[in-house]
């Protein structure tokens, strides 16, 4: 059918086309399924995308467009274009395929990429994808397939310094905000540190999260090249820049199903590095009840498999595998850990710094100062303290905000505030970070920059009835009142 596409700037962050109830009754048309618009211009355009239904005053004839579709096929308003019932993709029955527990092929990987970053997949269909790798698994060749096909499909960032350096934290540890750190400790070193990093999948806060709160995450390439000559690092949201996008659209799925399987975040990781053009790569790995490694052994397998992966594609590689059984820090939630963060890096606030945050931050710069041969084996954590305590990794933290267009005038704490006290003396014998990062959640993070959670005390230490433990930060009542409900009936910190 012949339809003239209507233009209003609207972004829904995937593509997605509007039809009136009558136009699509008459057409056998259903909400959610994908259909094809394709340009009838000489040199055709086209594309797949997500079908909606609204009740509106829009004409019989004209289909409303998401801009991802107006910038993709370079429409006009009322421009005319052909829009078809989508074929089912011959992706879907690949990740059927793969249900069943049988093993892909280089080309069926390739073709399940390809599909998903080109918008041929639904958000249900790569959902199954994910939920295919978190069921059944996927081998290591299949891995290895993954992180090809997602290089292939992106942008890379081309640069010419040979000491190219990279971190990644696997996650779940609330609090665990090293990387604005590290990377200023390394830049002051010499090393050039494109940190791509990732919004919160099951946690309070990623990075990205973190650093958006005072700065720009999303760039182009080239003012990323820029940015990087005059600062020698940046900390950015990893899927604004279209490196990654089948991983961006892939994680994007798993924040709505709380999961991250573990051939996926190995795909993940590796094409993001491999996509900056990092030479030397530091993974860490933290274990715990409560985290996404849950034991030192599978700390172990995953540590091994980070290995070969780094052998394979000629990668310095080194894992780290360290405490996750409890938050690091005391504050949970973009602006929070944005005050701790800052707490480390300012010589003046030294007293105020959350010592675990800060030693776990330079054990990660020494191994790193190590590996690249800015220092001698056993003297990396020696240098990275030389170079923190002196403020200089503080005034290049501020010189890469600076650049990121941002301001750490921005960082405020909530509107609202509510103490929460101890009921009883005692010994803390544990924090649960799955429920401590739920908690922030629901107080509003990472959305709410300014929300999110203070947690008082660590495990082993002794608290008395009347001390403080926890004050949630929210920007509305009704957050509060819910976070409240939450701490009540979850208990996340344990006291006995």
């Amino acid at each position: 059918m012949i339809l003239n596409a209507k233009i209003k700037k609207w972004s829904s962050g995937f593509p997605v086309a509007m039809l009136n109830k009558e136009t699509a009754m008459k057409f056998g048309l259903q909400a959610k399924e994908t259909i094809f618009i394709k340009t009838l211009s000489k040199h055709s355009q086209e594309m797949t995308v997500v079908l909606d239904i609204i009740e509106d005053e829009m004409r019989n004839n004209e289909i409303l467009v998401s801009d991802e579709i107006v910038s993709k096929l370079n429409l006009k308003n009322h421009q005319k274009v052909d829009v078809n019932l989508a074929p089912v993709p011959k992706s879907v029955e690949l990740i059927k395929k793969k249900l069943g527990n049988k093993e892909l092929s280089k080309n069926e990987v390739s073709q399940i990429i390809s599909d998903i970053v080109n918008d041929r997949l639904s958000e249900a269909e790569i959902a199954l994808f994910v939920a295919a790798m978190y069921r059944v698994g996927i081998s290591m060749k299949e891995t290895v397939y993954m992180i090809n096909a997602m290089v292939k499909t992106g942008n890379r960032l081309s640069l010419k310094n040979k000491l190219i350096v990279d971190k990644h934290s696997i996650g779940g540890v609330a609090g665990n905000r090293t990387t604005p750190i590290v990377v200023s400790i390394c830049a002051v070193a010499g090393l050039t540190f494109p940190k791509t990093s990732s919004r919160a999948i099951t946690s309070a806060a990623g990075t990205a999260d973190v650093m958006e709160a005072v700065a720009k995450v999303d760039f182009s390439v080239q003012e990323l090249k820029k940015i990087i000559k005059k600062t020698n690092a940046f900390i950015i949201f990893g899927g604004g820049m279209g490196l990654v996008p089948a991983d961006s659209k892939i994680i994007n799925v798993e924040k709505e199903l709380s999961i991250d399987p573990k051939s996926q975040l190995l795909a993940s990781i590796l094409s993001k590095k491999l996509a900056v053009g990092s030479k030397y790569i530091l993974i860490d790995i933290p274990y715990g009840k409560h985290v996404k490694v849950s034991t030192r052994k599978k700390a172990e397998d995953l540590k091994r498999d980070f290995d070969f992966l780094g052998k394979l594609f000629h990668k310095k590689l080194r894992c780290v595998i360290t405490d996750g059984s409890q938050p690091i820090g005391h504050g949970v939630g973009p602006n929070l850990e944005l005050m701790e963060i800052l707490n480390v890096l300012d010589p003046k606030k030294r007293k105020q710094s959350p010592l675990d945050l800060e030693k776990k931050s330079l054990f990660i710069a020494g191994n790193i100062l190590e590996m690249t041969g800015k220092a001698r084996q056993g003297k990396g954590t020696e240098l990275a303290e030389k170079i923190l305590y002196s403020g200089e990794a503080f005034e290049k933290f501020k010189e890469i905000v600076k650049a990121q267009q941002g301001s750490l005038r921005k960082i405020r704490y909530a509107k609202l505030k509510k103490d929460i006290f101890c009921k009883k003396t005692g010994r803390i014998r544990e924090i649960d970070n799955e429920k401590i990062n739920s908690l922030a959640r629901i107080a509003g993070s990472p959305m709410d920059k300014p929300a999110g959670i203070y947690i008082y005390h660590h495990v082993g230490e002794t608290v008395k009835k009347g001390d403080k433990i926890i004050t949630i930060y929210a920007e509305t009542k009704l957050r509060i009142n819910e976070s409240l409900n939450f701490f009540k009936a979850n208990n996340p910190i344990k006291i006995g």
